[in-house]
C-alpha cells in the first residue's frame, strides 16, 4: 500500500515537520509539492512542484493532501480536497470559526474520507512525561497544573496571517491550540475559563501573550505564552496532593545528557526527589495513525471532533479575555 501525497506549502511547517514524518512513513509518498513561487531548489528529490493547487486536486493519482497553509486558508481548501475525494492532513487549528469546523467534519464523513488535525504536541516528550506521572498516580490527585509555550520574539515577523488583528492570528491560535488540546486529552472539557491576552509587542496587533485559566472539580490549570521570555522557566509544573512533577524548557538540557524532570513526591512511604527520564517523542505515529486509519485498520486519533472541541474553547477564553475587569482604584 502506497498513499502518493501532496503537500500544500514549503514553508518551515513543510520543512520541518510534514516532510520529515512524511518520509519517515514507509506506505506514503510525497510526490507534490504546491509552490506558488515556482520551485528554488530546496524541494525534496523526486517531488513535483506545481504553482496551481487545481492541479493537485485533478490529480487522480493524489490520495492525500496536506494542507497546511495559513489558517483562514483551512477550510476552502480542505474542503476543495475533500470534494476532489482525497484525503486531507489539516494543520492546526481545524479552522478559524466552529461553524466551518463543524461544516468541514460533515463534509468529511458525508464523502467517506479521512480528515486528520496535525495536533503534534501531543506526541511530544513533554506532554507524554506528563501523562505518564498522571496515569500512574505518582503525584496524587492533580491539584494545579502550569503550562507554558514561552518564546524570545522582539520583533515582529512578515507573517501577517499571525502577527496582524485578523481572525485566527495571534499565539493564541498559534500556540494555545496545543495546550488546549493537550489539555482536553487529559482531563476533557473544563467547567470554566478566564483569560488574559494582550499584544505587548505591538499595541493592536494579534496577542503575543496570553494567560488563561480553567477551572475543573478538583484542579485549575493555567496556560501561558509570552514572546519576551529569554529566560524561559519550566514547561510544565503539575501538583498533585502527593508531590510535584516539574519539566524544564528544552534549552535548559545540557549536551550530551539525556532530559530529565524533577520528579518531587512520596512512593511506597517514603519521600523521593529525584531527576526521571522524559519520555521519548512519537511524531512518527502521527502519520502512522493516519494511514492506519485510511487503511481501516486502527481508529483515528486526530480527528476533526477533538480539534474542533479545542476550537471552540480557543474561542471561550477569547470572550473571556473581552470581559471587563474589576478596577482596583
Amino acid at each position: 500500500m502506497t498513499i502518493n501525497t501532496a503537500m500544500c506549502a514549503w514553508g518551515m511547517s513543510g520543512r520541518e515537520f510534514h516532510a520529515p514524518l512524511l518520509q519517515a512513513e514507509p506506505r506514503l509518498r510525497l510526490t507534490t509539492l504546491l509552490r506558488r513561487s515556482g520551485p528554488d531548489g530546496s524541494e525534496p528529490s523526486g517531488v513535483t512542484s506545481v504553482s496551481d493547487f487545481q492541479a493537485i486536486l485533478d490529480d487522480p493519482a493524489t490520495q492525500l493532501v496536506v494542507v497546511n497553509t495559513p489558517n483562514e486558508l483551512h477550510f476552502p481548501m480542505a474542503s476543495a480536497a475533500l470534494a476532489a475525494g482525497k484525503h486531507v492532513v489539516l494543520e492546526k487549528p481545524i479552522t478559524v470559526t466552529e461553524s466551518d469546523a463543524r461544516a468541514l467534519t460533515a463534509q468529511a464523513h458525508a464523502a467517506g474520507r479521512i480528515l486528520a488535525v496535525f495536533h503534534n504536541r501531543r506526541l511530544d516528550a513533554d506532554f507524554l512525561t506528563l501523562k505518564r506521572h498522571l496515569d500512574s498516580g505518582d503525584l496524587g490527585d492533580l491539584v494545579e497544573l502550569e503550562w507554558h509555550y514561552d518564546r524570545y520574539r522582539a520583533i515582529v515577523t512578515h507573517k501577517r496571517w499571525k502577527e496582524d488583528d485578523l481572525p485566527g492570528a495571534g499565539t493564541w491560535f498559534d500556540l494555545g491550540i496545543h495546550l488546549v488540546d493537550g489539555m482536553l486529552n487529559l482531563f476533557g472539557p473544563p467547567q470554566s475559563v478566564a483569560a488574559d491576552m494582550d499584544s505587548l509587542r505591538r499595541p493592536g496587533a494579534a496577542p503575543d501573550y496570553f494567560h488563561v485559566r480553567f477551572r475543573y472539580p478538583g484542579h485549575r490549570v493555567r496556560l501561558s505564552s509570552s514572546t519576551f521570555v529569554r529566560e524561559p522557566g519550566p514547561v510544565i509544573i503539575a501538583h498533585g496532593r502527593k508531590g510535584s512533577l516539574i519539566i524544564p524548557h528544552e534549552s535548559t538540557y545540557r549536551e550530551g545528557e539525556p532530559p530529565t524532570a524533577l520528579l518531587h513526591t512520596e512512593l511506597s512511604g517514603s519521600v523521593v526527589r529525584e531527576r526521571v527520564p522524559l519520555e521519548p517523542a512519537r511524531h512518527e505515529e502521527f502519520y502512522r495513525n493516519v494511514v492506519d486509519a485510511i487503511a481501516g485498520t486502527q481508529p483515528l486519533a486526530f480527528g476533526p471532533e477533538g480539534a474542533t472541541a479545542a476550537l471552540a474553547l480557543i474561542h471561550r477564553a477569547i470572550e473571556a479575555a473581552r470581559q471587563p475587569v474589576l478596577s482596583c482604584a
